[in-house]
């Protein structure tokens, strides 16, 4: 006997569009298995997961004509982003120099990774409420301004001003690419175009230093931050021309359940200065109070040689306690369109990622930091050799991006691949943390190896296991909280480490080096590895195993974050891909919809 439903009446704010198959599941769904078992539990949850796949449907696979273009608008500002990265690492001693500003160098990198870090999760839902092409334009003018007054700053303060502008539009440029990506490309498929995307980062990043390098030698420092104004100019015009929003709207009208429902979503748009009431500016302080003063904090043990008992760090902690409590008040009470909606993380599946790419962004950065420190302090060899010793570590990462890629596509599944992966991290990360002073070099090659492996193959996993686990309302949004985890544990990564390894190689060489002048021997040693060679050969041993022993505390500490990374794998959801289908209305549908209900409403009222 077929059932029967009552719908609803309807009140001015019942959603314009109805899920026209729910009412079809009401009659065709299945009894729910009775059983207690946790395999009945697991069944279940996997057949809800289906069931909102089958609403929300996936977009279809574009044709290459409107594919390619979009993936080219893209991928030039990921090269950008990625050349910028490797550029300034190299120019770093040369901008000091020039400056007579050396204790302050580090914080080149530090203003510009705190605002990305900042600001990432802002455009997340700048990109739902002003669109993606607006957004991508907002953080390409950004970056290129910060870019090019890093060419022309007058001073080491007014170029870390122009690093830290830079870094609010690097930040968003991660997002939205992330975020079109997800609008165009199916989910299947998704993980493969993120391991192109890799590559596209890892050749930029590769390019970055010879390209530096040269252009400082030939031109002078300031030349290779102008000469990456025209490529960023590229990107600018390039995304004015190619309208994301038009695809994502077309998208929406193809997955349109009724004529009217295409009528309703050409004929209604929320206007600009309603979207613009919209964008949470409260939330926004908050957010960059809380994080930045926090991390701040965190980057001055490390980079200014700071202790906990300092009042600049204890102040700093405070400030970002008191913002992250005025933050989340505001997300939870004030904010209409939070941008960061803490439903998110009590999701388990969220949250997992979230924890996962924190602890792996940890690891990652904390050992590239400190790696090639390892052949230059204790090994003895040249900065160009310490640096060839990480290829292993680049090439790893492009190649297992595009083999989670193909899995995913492949299988359809990825919550096996991804622990295998994380597995590789702690046996890899295990391997370096056993590292001696006569460790054999082809072990040194070859250890770094798996943590690169495994460290892309997490990252690719779990970003679509995020994006599978929400409503393709919330990718945008899901999508910035997943770079604030990462930037944030970028941060903490090197601050942490890099605060262990000096707290322990100074009190390693106060216990080995005594006698006249051994305070400024320690300074010299603690500051400028490179001098260690030079050392007479008693103080130089001393100086090599007291490094040793830091590191290898530093070394410990990475390990135990890709502990954390292979225990917060285990939680993440194992929920199938959708295929290659447009089933279901898809939920970007409602929310046009429901924005332009809710203006009329705000309109009316007024």
């Amino acid at each position: 006997m077929a059932s029967t439903s009552t719908r609803p009446a309807a009140h001015e704010q019942t959603p314009l569009l109805r899920d026209h198959r729910a009412q079809e599941d009401v009659t065709t769904a299945q009894p729910p298995r009775e059983s207690g078992s946790s395999s009945g539990s697991a069944t279940r949850t996997q057949q809800q997961q289906q069931q909102r796949h089958h609403q929300q449907g996936d977009v279809p696979f574009p044709p290459y004509r409107i594919l390619l273009p979009i993936l080219f608008v893209i991928w030039v500002p990921v090269f950008a982003a990625a050349l910028d990265s490797t550029i300034v690492a190299v120019l770093v001693s040369s901008i000091a120099s020039s400056f007579g500003a050396s204790e302050r160098s580090s914080w080149l990198g530090t203003s510009y990774l705190l605002s990305v870090c900042c600001f990432a999760p802002i455009y997340g839902r700048l990109c739902d409420i002003l669109g993606r092409r607006i957004s991508m334009l907002l953080g390409l003018t950004f970056f290129t301004v910060g870019t090019l007054g890093c060419g022309l700053a007058g001073s080491m303060n007014a170029l870390i001003a122009f690093r830290a502008l830079a870094g609010a539009g690097g930040g968003g440029l991660t997002v939205v690419t992330s975020t079109v990506m997800s609008d165009v490309i199916p989910l299947r498929s998704r993980g493969l175009m993120q391991g192109l995307t890799n590559i596209i980062f890892g050749l930029g990043s590769g390019l970055g230093g010879p390209i530096g390098g040269l252009a400082n030698d030939k031109l002078g420092w300031r030349a290779a931050f102008n000469l990456q104004v025209p490529i960023l100019c590229l990107a600018l015009l390039t995304s004015f021309l190619v309208d994301f929003d038009k695809h994502r709207h077309s998208v929406n009208m193809s997955l349109a359940t009724t004529a009217a429902d295409a009528d309703q979503l050409q004929q209604l748009s929320p206007s600009l200065a309603f979207k613009l009431r919209q964008i949470d500016f409260l939330g926004s302080f908050f957010l960059v109070l809380s994080v930045g003063s926090t991390l701040f904090a965190l980057s001055s043990l490390s980079a200014e040689d700071r202790t906990l008992k300092d009042m600049q760090v204890w102040l700093a902690l405070v400030l970002g306690s008191l913002g992250s409590v005025a933050f989340i008040f505001v997300e939870h009470r004030i904010a209409s369109k939070p941008i960061l909606p803490l439903r998110l993380l009590t999701q388990r599946t969220a949250a997992s990622v979230s924890l996962t790419n924190f602890a792996l962004a940890i690891s990652s950065f904390g050992l590239l930091y400190n790696y090639p420190l390892y052949f230059q302090a204790v090994k003895l060899q040249s900065a160009s050799q310490a640096g060839l010793h990480q290829m292993p570590y680049s090439v790893s990462l492009s190649i297992s991006s595009v083999l989670a890629g193909l899995y995913m596509r492949w299988r359809g599944v990825y919550w096996m691949y991804n622990l295998l992966n994380a597995a590789l991290m702690v046996v890899g990360s295990g391997i370096i943390a056993a590292f001696t002073p006569s460790t054999p070099e082809w072990i040194t090659w070859v250890a770094i190896a798996p943590l690169g492996f495994g460290t892309c193959g997490v990252l690719t996993c779990t970003l679509i296991a995020l994006i599978n686990s929400v409503s393709r309302s919330d990718i945008a949004v899901a999508t910035g909280i997943s770079y604030l985890f990462r930037t944030s544990g970028q941060v903490v990564g090197v601050a942490v480490s890099g605060a262990i390894l000096q707290s322990v190689l100074a009190n390693e060489l106060k216990r080995r080096i005594r006698g006249p002048h051994s305070a400024q021997i320690i300074d010299a040693i603690r500051h400028q590895s490179s001098i260690i060679p030079t050392l007479e050969p008693e103080i130089r041993e001393q100086a090599r195993e007291a490094y040793m022993i830091a590191l290898r505390s530093a070394f410990v500490f990475i390990l135990g974050a890709t502990v954390v990374v292979l225990l917060g794998s285990f939680a993440i959801e194992d929920v199938p891909l959708p295929e290659h289908s447009s089933k279901g209305t898809d939920s970007s549908q409602d929310e046009e919809l429901g924005a332009s209900q809710e203006q009329r409403r705000d309109d009316a009222g007024r």
